[in-house]
């Protein structure tokens, strides 16, 4: 509970806040739970068993399962025949490729003050609009409905994406205007560093997912022992940096690196507590939304009815947001501002990402490099055993989507739990090796470790297609895998920004954490079509499994091939020629101006004369 008296965090930080308390609703209940297992079951609903196809297919427990062989539901949308469970998975990888050019063309945007707010109001008013037509499906099936969900899945999926970013744009503005920073930046300027804004403003500009730090304002708002756990796991934070990246930026007494330190964890903080206020949100409303699940008995209205809900509070925490946030409306914005994002806007953002992961860029930072390889791998095997869980429980198990619910919350949880006391646990062991003379427990062993807990998931579930017992065949099996995979999955995601928060070249974490995010969806589509395809061609979605747990085994050799040590140096090399490249072009720029001054100060004098 908030505390009286407890200070208040500013009007534009509280209406930040409030989206990220609004969005995160529909990304916990509606992206992760019910779209899901509601595209399958419209699709169940005008489908027929496979091979013959004239028996309907039938939502109950035990529908699909007859003489102890899983029975194949195929709807036949647009035109072609498709397992139900497969079209979901289809529908999730077309989502996540439109959503990640979605993100990339959408940069430049989001940095016009022109244009920030108002596109962050389009996305954020056309998702839930999606989100709430659900409500206004007809009762009766139709071959239509399914292919009218997947449209809406795949608007809602970027709609919520492209908001996000244009939400974290707003970060470096909030930041500077913290009274703490003001107050040395304001220090900065009377040591004759007032064009340092400047510079700060176009390095740190993204920089949303910058180094963790708590004060007052995030504790009195929330448990502060909640907020780290939270940061891992929160689908809104795709790439936030570790505490221990603090240490890699050597602090000086001058004011500059004093304002950069500050202006960096100010933004973190707010990164943190916006977060954790978005999880708690997501959480509390899906626990929420069991009670009118389980008194409509899990029905395809229930879930209807769930998501239009979270749309619908999508759109009112929303309202804040709009009146409270700072907008590019008539405050003088220039002209070339409200030009920015065209298309030589966009073709520069492209133009980016490929100078990015250039030739010569991967051979100057190999280790950083080789992570990211890997990481695509694992970001897109941990989040496709997600979406397949879920289909798993629903279409093969035959769980009720009460059930499902309880799943999610208990992954969130586990995730929570196992987020706040590894890293304990790693210190504890860490110190207890150093006093035996032992090496310490690093970042990347225990993320090698996550990665081989999470591999076991597929690992078992493969085994029902060899043994005629165990291999993920019961309900309860698939709780004890839904808390297991929890007390991996926020380890995995916290530790796997740690190392490569090491990885990174001092001083340009925000262009790097761009990469980051990048590397995440630019491949995250692969898995879940991959996997539907699977599923497709052999009638049974545990098949699935086997190419998730090559998705999750081939990191494992790129991992072991990182060096973070040498990484650690590759990047600080990368980084002072950078600052060399940036001295020299400086100075040019200077004696430009130089030369451009002293013609000026000539044609004044003849001009006199």
């Amino acid at each position: 509970m908030v505390s009286l008296g407890m200070k208040l965090p500013p009007p534009h930080v509280r209406a930040w806040y409030s989206y990220a308390f609004a969005a995160e609703v529909y990304s916990a209940c509606g992206l992760a739970i019910f779209l899901p297992i509601t595209l399958e079951q419209l699709a169940r609903e005008v489908g027929y068993y496979a091979p013959e196809l004239v028996e309907r297919c039938v939502i109950s427990a035990d529908s699909s399962v007859s003489d102890g062989v899983e029975k194949v539901c195929k709807a036949h949308i647009l035109g072609v025949w498709v397992d139900t469970a497969s079209f979901s998975m289809y529908t999730k990888s077309i989502a996540v490729a439109i959503q990640a050019i979605c993100i990339i063309s959408v940069g430049p945007l989001a940095d016009s003050p022109h244009w920030r707010k108002r596109l962050l109001l389009t996305f954020a008013y056309g998702g839930s609009l999606s989100a709430v037509i659900f409500l206004l499906f007809p009762p009766t099936p139709s071959t239509l409905l399914p292919a009218l969900a997947a449209l809406l899945f795949i608007v809602g999926n970027t709609a919520y994406a492209t908001s996000v970013v244009c939400n974290n744009a707003f970060l470096p503005i909030l930041a500077k205007e913290d009274e703490d920073v003001q107050q040395v930046y304001q220090q900065s300027r009377r040591h004759g560093r007032a064009a340092y804004d400047t510079d700060v403003s176009s390095d740190r500009e993204n920089n949303a997912y910058s180094r963790a730090s708590l004060d007052e304002e995030a504790r009195n708002l929330l448990p502060g022992v909640l907020i780290p756990a939270v940061r891992a796991i929160s689908t809104t934070d795709l790439a936030e940096s570790d505490p221990a990246q603090i240490s890699k930026t050597p602090i000086s007494p001058s004011s500059r690196t004093h304002y950069e330190t500050l202006l960096s964890l100010t933004t973190s903080r707010l990164s943190s507590t916006g977060t954790a206020l978005g999880f708690l949100s997501g959480v509390s409303v899906l626990t929420l939304l069991l009670i009118p699940v389980l008194l409509l008995e899990g029905s395809t209205f229930a879930l209807r009815l769930a998501i239009g809900l979270s749309g619908i509070w999508w759109a009112i925490f929303t309202i804040p947001s709009w009146r409270g946030l700072p907008g590019g409306g008539g405050d003088g914005t220039s002209k070339e501002d409200r030009a920015i994002g065209r298309a030589g806007g966009l073709k520069d953002a492209w133009k980016r990402i490929g100078r990015m992961i250039s030739p010569r860029e991967i051979r100057k930072l190999p280790n950083l490099y080789g992570f990211l390889l890997a990481w695509m791998f694992l970001s897109d095997g941990f989040h496709t055993t997600t979406y397949s869980a879920i289909l798993f429980a629903s279409s093969v198990l035959s769980m009720s989507a009460a059930k499902i619910i309880l799943i999610g919350i208990l992954v969130q949880l586990s995730a929570v739990i196992s987020s706040i006391f590894v890293p304990k646990i790693q210190r504890h062991l860490s110190e207890k090796a150093e006093r035996e003379d032992r090496k310490p427990i690093t970042n990347f062993k225990v993320l090698l470790y996550a990665v081989v807990a999470g591999a076991m998931i597929p690992l078992y579930t493969c085994v029902g297609l060899i043994l005629p017992f165990g291999g993920l065949r019961t309900e309860g099996e698939m709780y004890v895998l839904a808390v297991w995979f929890g007390l991996v999955f926020g380890p995995f995601l916290s530790y796997s920004r740690a190392v490569y928060t090491e990885l990174i070249p001092p001083g340009h974490e925000s262009t790097f954490f761009s990469l980051f995010a990048f590397t995440d969806k630019s491949a995250s589509f692969i898995g879940p079509a991959a996997v539907g395809l699977i599923a497709d061609l052999t009638g049974n979605l545990r098949y699935g499994f086997i190419f998730l747990l090559i998705m999750l085994s081939v990191p494992i050799p790129l991992l072991l091939g990182v060096s973070v040590r040498k990484g650690n140096e590759q990047a600080r090399i990368w980084s002072e020629g950078k600052a060399s490249d940036t001295i020299v072009s400086t100075g040019i720029r200077e004696g430009e101006d130089e030369d451009e001054e002293a013609r000026t100060e000539r044609q004044g004098l003849l001009a006199a004369s």
